[in-house]
């Protein structure tokens, strides 16, 4: 069997079911190149090998290509756990896996969590079914600047809905799309497609680094966006329809005002994790 293993964005948002899967693995391949988690990925993996669980730190190239042969080819032999920052399934990697997994008849279990695309729209206070077609935002490639993000942008504007854009990161060279970048970016499709999808003044959506301590909810115009320098972090815009509801109105206006800061410590889960473990060896006695 292989184990799909959500764990949410942060510490906050981990799943007492999760760790319960996770306890009962013997291997844990744990995802670092999707994303980053709140307090620190390897905090959590450190915890884990406290209770004799073998953690591979794994790497794009560890549950990529070739690799979901070997992972495959494993699992028919053994119990495969695959931890993986957010949902498991919103990563295509992962789905990849998942279909090469049921065509050679190895069992998969899937255990959601939270994901940037849920938790954004929730924090958004937007109302969820005017929400379009999501996109990610990525730096020109070989000198290619790809237009289809706004495409996606101008398309659920003009039907008057929301849209969800994800901005690039690369982990592994450190890289993170800023608010600005992104912008600019969109700006130079603009031109150079001579569309008028945004103006300076059109309101943006900024989520900061969502289920860390320095994570926040802001607005702010185009034109503050381009004038503003932003740290190296996880960001997530929220570009939102030309005509509001009402109450989105009244959202976007008090949306700073939402508390999102993580309550949990790394000691706190590692306690959690403690009492789990203990609960489990005690079931498993009484059997």
């Amino acid at each position: 069997m292989i184990k799909l293993i959500g764990l949410g964005l942060s510490i906050d948002l981990l799943p007492i079911g999760v760790l319960l899967r996770l306890l009962s693995c013997e291997r844990i391949y744990m995802d670092t190149y999707t994303s980053n988690w709140f307090p620190s990925i390897y905090d959590l993996a450190n915890i884990l090998k406290q209770f004799g669980i073998e953690v591979i730190m794994a790497k794009r190239k560890d549950l990529e290509g070739g690799s979901i042969n070997k992972i495959v080819e494993e699992a028919k032999l053994s119990n495969i756990c695959i931890a993986v920052i957010g949902d498991p399934l919103i990563a295509t990697t992962h789905s990849a896996i998942t279909v090469e997994a049921l065509s050679k008849n190895v069992e998969v279990e899937v255990l959601p969590a939270s994901s940037i695309l849920n938790t954004a729209i929730s924090l958004s206070c937007l109302q969820v079914y005017r929400f379009g077609k999501t996109v990610t935002i990525v730096k020109p490639k070989n000198g290619v600047l790809y237009e289809y993000p706004l495409q996606v942008i101008k398309m659920n504007r003009d039907r008057d809905l929301h849209t969800l854009t994800l901005l690039e990161i690369d982990l592994e060279q450190e890289y993170y799309m800023t608010p600005k970048e992104a912008i600019e970016l969109l700006l130079i499709i603009q031109k150079n497609t001579n569309n008028n999808v945004l103006n300076e003044k059109d309101k943006i959506i900024v989520l900061k680094a969502i289920g860390f301590e320095n994570g926040s909810i802001e607005v702010m115009s185009v034109e503050e966006i381009l004038g503003k320098e932003f740290e190296k972090t996880l960001y997530t815009l929220i570009i939102p329809a030309k005509t509001l509801h009402p109450i989105e109105e009244e959202c976007l206006r008090n949306i700073g005002k939402i508390l999102i800061k993580p309550q949990l410590n790394i000691n706190m889960l590692e306690s959690i994790i403690k009492i789990i473990a203990d609960n489990m060896k005690q079931k498993l006695y009484n059997i």
